[in-house]
């Protein structure tokens, strides 16, 4: 008889930890179903505080941290951030990575990208953790460590997403370490084997500023683009057209793709236009915002572009 209470009370026990996860899992689900940002994160918030030993409370401070990094409250993202402990939020060092870094605090991120490298194989993620590290230790000044974070991670397994910004990346370490020879090499391998890429337009804005600066020997028409600016050109007079300032945001071989991302522009207030360039018999689709009449509207727009997740870069461009 004892033994069949003691059997009805542990499943009436259990029913009842069933019943409350279950119930904090519904309204975890409708919080984060919700569209209006004013109407999920209380919810959120409200898991975070009065649940937050459960796994949705974790998940709802997770959350919250999210929102604080889009909202730039970073010590904020990294106060959320440190409350969780639930090992099912593997992802937690890479958040705090991010968060950290944002907040300038570059050792807290560097230790925290090792962390997630060490532990995680979402190789996606840890791409981007070797970018987050090498970031901070550039921020630090220590470019020799930037440089070697970016060689381990181009003879690692994790490098397939991001290999132009790799490159870009590499090129500009070796120029802070003042080996502008190597720097070079890595610029041209970026144009030679992504040549459509926007790290490759950046890549020769790299090359001419060195030569320019008489920093590598090197002939600039083996680098043709209307980025560069022909030294055998001269500059128009104040009679000729303007030479306009543009923000370029894509280039696509696909117009249709080019057309899209403009219908994007339009949506966030900016005009756009489609110039086509053929190289190496092909033709690419540059998506480019602009003209603007001078440069703090450009640097204006970059910036609520950038808000929207659009990252661009200055063209000038004779009409």
């Amino acid at each position: 008889m004892r033994s069949g209470i003691f059997i009805a009370v542990c499943l009436l026990f259990c029913s009842q930890i069933f019943c409350a996860k279950s119930a904090l899992e519904t309204k975890y689900k409708k919080a984060i179903d919700q569209q209006d940002r004013k109407k999920f994160e209380p919810e959120l918030l409200d898991l975070a505080t009065s649940c937050k030993d459960s796994l949705y409370g974790q998940f709802a401070l997770l959350d919250l941290a999210k929102l604080n990094l889009l909202d730039r409250n970073y010590a904020e993202a990294v106060s959320y951030l440190k409350e969780i402990y639930s090992p099912l939020i593997e992802d937690k060092q890479y958040w705090l990575a991010k968060a950290y870094l944002k907040n300038e605090q570059y050792q807290l991120a560097i230790i925290s990208a090792q962390i997630y490298i060490a532990d995680s194989e979402d190789f996606h993620k840890v791409e981007s953790a070797f970018f987050l590290m090498t970031e901070a230790y550039l921020m630090k000044g220590n470019y020799k460590k930037a440089y070697e974070t970016l060689e381990e991670l181009r003879v690692s397994k994790y490098i397939s997403d991001n290999i132009p910004l790799l490159y870009f990346k590499l090129g500009n370490c070796q120029e802070l370490l003042s080996d502008f020879t190597s720097a070079l090499v890595y610029y041209k391998k970026l144009k030679q084997e992504f040549p459509y890429h926007q790290y490759s337009y950046m890549a020769e804005e790299r090359i001419y500023k060195l030569k320019n600066e008489d920093k590598i020997d090197i002939d600039l028409s083996a680098f043709s683009s209307y980025l560069l600016v022909d030294p055998n050109k001269k500059p128009p007079d104040q009679n000729q057209n303007e030479n306009k300032l543009y923000l370029q945001v894509g280039a696509f071989s696909s117009r249709q793709n080019a057309n899209k991302l403009g219908s994007k522009i339009k949506t966030i207030g900016y005009s756009y236009s489609v110039f086509t360039k053929i190289k190496n018999s092909k033709k690419l689709n540059v998506v480019m915002v602009g003209p603007f009449p001078d440069e703090t509207k450009l640097t204006s727009a970059m910036k609520k572009l950038e808000k929207n997740g659009i990252k661009s870069f200055l063209v000038k461009k004779y009409d």
